[in-house]
């Protein structure tokens, strides 16, 4: 009679735990049970959201605290009941992309004079937007996008919030504008719908001023080299057709459109000319690995701000922030109260998404004058910077907020290079989208949902450290 090796013995102690408890699964991603339906409910009581939730490290005492009844909660849409079977790799392995459900996407964020108004995607592309104040918080539904949705961008015009809805039809991409009241209805008021814009329409940014709006997104020349298209309408009268033209700036992208008085600031990341290189050698040739070619072949990339009057007219040359990278360009923009613009911009390492890399403050007065400053600190992590603007110019801002290398975000008056960045522990790694009077308007991640929820911190308003 043989024995069992000591290893042997083991497997067999598996199997028979294996027989006696039930089958062991895989180590796989698999759908959760199917979300909710349609709902918009209330966030959850402060007390649930502890400072443990987020893992953000921060320590002491808040400084924050939750606003009671002033935030919604946003919903996935439950998958349909019959899904086609999960497609399979090489291996014979479940694809875990084709088994993740579709979330709640944030995009666009802005304060009102009463709240907040914030644009999104539910599901595979049902566009929505929210508005939360101290009294109600809505969710006005703009319909099913299909294709490769993205979310509606938004501009202030007085009490109402104006969208712009990229849509598909059979001849390419559609814009339309619509008009969400500050009233409690949730229908929205549909105005002129752009259409035939081609194969390609993205970035899309939208902004106010005066009687007057202004649209603009990324699209494609004839030779497939992006280009900036512009238009501009009657704020009081959005059915009333109106034309897009391309501006005169070659391979632009990411544009940003930023109301001022009299008129627009209108940014984006520029793509440089190089001179023709030499072909190289056999050893020196570009590496075959598409992700490291793409890092090598990355153009000269510089951000530009042109200001333009109420008919999208330019004043004055374009000009230039910073200086030329061959890195990818992470910018945001914020209006100042002078009637400049404040461009918050930063760059990726050679690797994409790596953290590291000082942000450049740099204030563009409505003379045309460039200053700026840069803000080093060791802590900033990977992402873009987002600049928040109040809507009552008159209070301190803007606001910056970056995350930091544990993912906590920090938040500060952006005071150029004597910017400080606080992080706080009911904070977390919520990410800051929004402020108005001063209050900030956060969304946390919640399984398939979104929470958007208001905090009062009590922050140096000078952008001063604290003191101990």
């Amino acid at each position: 009679m043989s024995t069992l090796s000591p290893s042997l013995a083991a497997l067999a102690g598996l199997v028979a735990f294996g027989l006696a408890f039930g089958p062991v699964t895989a180590c796989k991603r698999h759908p959760p049970a199917p979300a909710p339906a349609l709902s918009a409910t209330p966030p959850a009581p402060p007390s649930a959201l502890s400072p443990a939730d987020d893992g953000d490290g921060a320590t002491g005492p808040s400084r924050c605290r939750t606003r009671p009844g002033f935030g919604l909660t946003l919903d996935t849409v439950a998958p349909p009941a019959a899904k086609p079977p999960p497609e399979l790799s090489a291996e014979g392995d479940e694809d875990d992309d084709a088994l993740l459900p579709f979330g709640v996407d944030i995009g666009a964020a802005l304060a009102t004079p009463r709240g907040f108004a914030v644009a999104g995607i539910r599901g595979a592309g049902l566009a929505f937007v929210a508005r939360i104040d101290e009294r109600s918080a809505r969710r006005v539904d703009l319909g099913e996008l299909h294709g490769d949705a993205e979310t509606p961008a938004l501009a202030l015009a007085g009490d109402d919030v104006l969208v712009a809805l990229r849509g598909t039809d059979a001849a390419g991409f559609t814009l339309k504008l619509g008009r969400v009241s500050a009233g409690v209805s949730s229908a929205v008021e549909w105005g002129f719908e752009l259409a035939k814009l081609g194969k390609s329409a993205t970035g899309v940014t939208l902004a106010v001023s005066g009687g007057s709006g202004a649209l603009a997104y990324q699209g494609e020349d004839k030779q497939g080299s992006a280009q900036l298209m512009f238009g501009t309408f009657a704020v009081g009268a959005l059915k009333e057709p109106f034309q897009l033209n391309a501006l005169e700036v070659k391979d632009a992208e990411m544009p940003r459109l930023s109301a001022r008085a009299g008129g627009y600031w209108l940014s984006w990341v520029r793509t440089l000319p190089e001179p023709k290189k030499p072909n190289k050698s056999p050893e020196n040739r570009a590496s075959d690995d598409p992700e490291e070619r793409e890092l090598l072949d990355l153009g000269l990339r510089v951000v530009e701000v042109a200001k333009l009057d109420e008919q999208g007219k330019p004043v004055g040359a374009a000009l230039r922030i910073g200086e030329p990278r061959r890195q990818v360009l992470l910018y945001d923009v914020a209006q100042l109260a002078s009637g400049g613009l404040l461009i918050a911009a930063r760059s990726d390492s050679a690797a994409p998404g790596a953290e590291g890399g000082a942000l450049i403050l740099s204030e563009v007065g409505a003379d045309g004058s460039v200053r700026e400053e840069r803000l080093d600190d060791d802590e900033i992590g990977a992402g873009a910077p987002a600049l928040l603007v109040d809507s009552d110019l008159t209070l301190p801002g803007p606001w910056l907020a970056v995350s930091s290398l544990s993912d906590a975000t920090r938040l500060g008056l952006a005071r150029g290079g004597h910017t400080v960045l606080q992080s706080d522990p009911l904070l977390g790694r919520a990410q800051v989208i929004a402020v108005s009077a001063g209050h900030f308007l956060v969304q946390r991640a919640r399984g398939r949902s979104v929470t958007l929820e208001s905090l009062d911190c009590s922050w140096p308003n000078d952008g001063a450290p604290e003191k101990k």
